[in-house]
């Protein structure tokens, strides 16, 4: 009975269920006077009656209407909790999918990159084969406007390449390091021999066939001599068909530099790759770069027409 009054006191300070506690104790008061036999009671008590009923139905309205609130605050925090379940899942289906989508791409460029060498339009192999290859395409196809390469000498360049080249009206630029930078890096063998023997063998090609309209000499050459030591061997012709490799130096016991370039394979890229476009626009960049190291034909220098030799400036 005391935990009861307890509880009753504690709503009664905290001002809740008061109709009740109101109801509750004039409906005993009223009944134990009605059973005494007061008439002042049973003359009033249809009143007394009516009035503890209104409290009852006040009561009840106001419980009726907190519970439709709680039930309305309940479906509202139900709505949000769907709401955000529903975003949430959004969200990780866009996440698995941007996954999805970046896997696929990358599927798509491994299948690229194998049909592309299956297909023929990218090819990984020495590159004595890989110039062989170059020069067919070339010759069997439309001449090229510009062909650009960058670090070649020797024998290779000279008589499979740069021969067939020149009876082709196009434009033929050839970088090539200068005396000097040979001799900075003290290299060994005859690589500066193979370099300055191009222009050379060339030019007295070009001066034996001159006048054979069968098998004259057309095509402009433009070796650029530049200082920096090189560091990539490639070759770019117009927008279509790229070579390229690398340069590896070594020093021997005596000190020695030696340089390897065409003794490693080298890629052949077409522009049907999407490796192309990258590539072509590395070489540019290097070539924009060498340009900067090398001056204009000398106005007294004594080849041919067809060839034109520029120096490298002076460090």
């Amino acid at each position: 009975m005391r935990r009861y009054l307890r509880e009753a006191w504690k709503d009664i300070k905290q001002g809740e269920n008061l109709d009740l506690y109101i109801i509750i104790p004039t409906a005993l008061v009223i009944g134990i006077l009605n059973l005494l036999g007061i008439k002042e009671v049973e003359s009033k008590l249809s009143a007394i009656t009516l009035v503890i009923l209104g409290f009852i139905a006040g009561s009840l309205l106001s419980n009726r209407k907190s519970t439709k609130e709680l039930k309305e605050a309940t479906n509202n925090v139900q709505s949000s909790t769907n709401d955000l379940k529903a975003e949430i899942i959004n969200e990780v289906k866009e996440a698995t999918n941007n996954v999805q989508s970046s896997t696929n791409d990358l599927k798509e460029e491994i299948i690229n990159f194998r049909e592309a060498i299956n297909n023929g339009n990218l090819k990984i192999d020495q590159q004595n084969t890989l110039y062989e290859e170059l020069i067919k395409r070339i010759l069997k196809n439309k001449t090229p406007e510009k062909i650009t390469f960058i670090q070649h000498s020797g024998v290779l360049l000279r008589d499979k390449i740069l021969a067939p080249l020149m009876r082709l009206n196009t434009k033929i630029i050839l970088y090539q390091q200068c005396d000097e930078i040979w001799d900075t890096l003290n290299l060994g063998g005859d690589t500066k021999d193979r370099i300055s023997g191009v222009p050379k063998e060339l030019y007295l090609r070009e001066r034996n066939n001159r006048n054979d309209p069968n098998n004259c000499y057309k095509a402009n050459l433009y070796i650029k001599r530049f200082y920096s030591p090189a560091s990539v061997r490639a070759v770019l012709v117009d927008s279509d068909v790229l070579i390229i490799s690398w340069y590896v130096y070594s020093q021997d016991d005596e000190g020695k530099t030696n340089i390897k370039g065409s003794e490693y394979p080298g890629l052949m890229v077409f522009k049907e790759t999407t490796e192309f476009a990258i590539l072509k626009f590395m070489l540019e960049t290097i070539c924009k770069d060498l340009d900067k190291e090398c001056l204009d034909q000398p106005e007294d220098y004594p080849g041919s027409q067809l060839i034109h030799i520029h120096e490298a400036k002076p460090h």
